[in-house]
């Protein structure tokens, strides 16, 4: 039987097995005073590509934008999405989400909202690594069956980039989640911009809202679905477009992002339940093998909060999957964490003003073995500036062989 442990949230602190890891500020967004913010506010989630340079966006003021940041905090704003001002409306969309890098060297992106029209609801996007290139690849609609508010988007070892969107797709009014908004679709895009809805999920035996997918070790998609209804993990197969819901979670229990798959060949997840208890949400970390079978494996009791995200886990060279708690830690401020494959916490950061605080999407690992993200509030900025925001590290962790 697994064990399962509960974390409190206000005794989380920030120890390591070698009392070397520790949260520190890379750069800061600031704003002199606020919407007058020279490089965006409020990151989301970043990547490194291929050129070692980090890359990311952000959501904040305006509709957000594209930024490129060295491994030192030099950055560069390649892009920022902006209304047009003959109609008011955000021709390219807005709200970025993660970037993925193609084969082709570009970046890929999608934006949740936005788009030409008042029916728009987001876009898909590219661009090139230096700022020049940006096309908008494909336009969703509120009522489109080809899917609707893009959340997510990843490279896949074919060459094309797979997704998901939150809603669109099948308008199933059997089921009582998706009549008005869609069910939510798996895509493809080819690297010249084809865009393909490789299935529509049905509101019923397959949940709705999907989180993101992942390409696993034996070539197929999996993923998570149903925030807010009840939640599934599921497999897509590549190339016979074949869907399975492989789990399904208890009733009001729903995943809080998409899996990752660890070296084991297990994915890991996180699960919450729909009510709080004592004002507290209870997250739930757990494993699936790829045929279905779930373990819960560990438990973290976080302060409910309107906002409220954990990111997908990382497996770094240290072999523990890291992630982050948008809130939690020593001031409830969010914190990062990591566990052993078992389920083991070994580490628990707490994040604080000085370096950002909020996390959102969890954390990537450069060569040098230093784990990168990002806080989506405060930060240390210059005298007269406000902070909104900051890419951190985490370092003393082993580089990558």
């Amino acid at each position: 039987m697994k064990r399962v442990f509960t974390i409190l949230f206000m005794l989380c602190v920030a120890t390591t097995a070698h009392g070397q890891s520790k949260i520190d500020q890379l750069f800061a967004f600031a704003c002199n005073p606020y919407p007058t913010c020279r490089d965006g506010t409020k990151p989301n989630s970043i990547i490194q590509a291929s050129d070692g340079n980090l890359y990311g966006t952000t959501n904040g003021p305006g509709g957000g934008g594209i930024f490129k940041l060295t491994e030192s905090g030099q950055i560069t704003v390649l892009y920022t999405f902006k209304t047009n001002p003959k109609t008011g409306f955000y021709d390219q969309g807005y709200s970025p989400a993660e970037l993925a890098e193609g084969s082709d060297g570009f970046l890929y992106g999608v934006n949740s909202a936005g788009g030409p029209n008042s029916s728009s609801s987001g876009t898909i996007f590219k661009i090139s690594k230096t700022g020049t290139g940006f096309q908008v690849l494909q336009t969703f609609c509120f009522s489109c069956t080809t899917g609707s508010a893009p959340d997510s988007i990843v490279a896949g070892s074919d060459g094309n980039m797979y997704g998901t969107t939150g809603y669109g797709g099948n308008f199933n009014f059997g089921s009582p989640y998706c009549p008005s908004l869609g069910c939510g679709v798996i895509f493809r895009l080819t690297p010249p911009g084809t865009y393909t809805v490789l299935y529509a999920l049905n509101g019923t035996s397959d949940s709705s809202l999907p989180l993101g997918v992942i390409q696993a070790s034996d070539g197929n998609l999996y993923g998570t679905a149903g925030s807010f209804r009840p939640g599934t993990v599921f497999k897509f197969e590549l190339p016979n477009s074949q869907f399975t819901t492989l789990h399904n979670f208890p009733s009001g229990i729903f995943p809080l992002n998409r899996v990752t798959q660890a070296s084991n060949g297990l994915l890991y997840g996180s699960t919450r339940p729909t009510n709080t208890t004592n004002g507290s949400f209870v997250v739930t970390i757990f494993s699936s093998t790829l045929t279905g079978n779930v373990q819960s494996l560990q438990q973290l009791t976080l302060p409910a909060k309107k906002q409220f995200a954990v990111g997908p886990f990382l497996q770094a060279t240290d072999g523990n999957l890291w992630d982050t708690s948008y809130v939690g830690g020593t001031s409830g401020l969010g914190i990062a964490f990591a566990i052993t494959p078992s389920g083991g916490i070994v580490d628990t950061l707490s994040f604080s003003p000085a370096v950002g605080v909020s996390p959102i999407g969890g954390v990537i690992q450069a060569k040098d073995g230093t784990l990168f993200g990002t806080a989506s509030a405060d930060g240390t900025v210059p005298a007269g500036e406000t902070a909104n925001g900051t890419v951190y590290t985490i370092k003393g962790l082993p580089a990558k062989q």
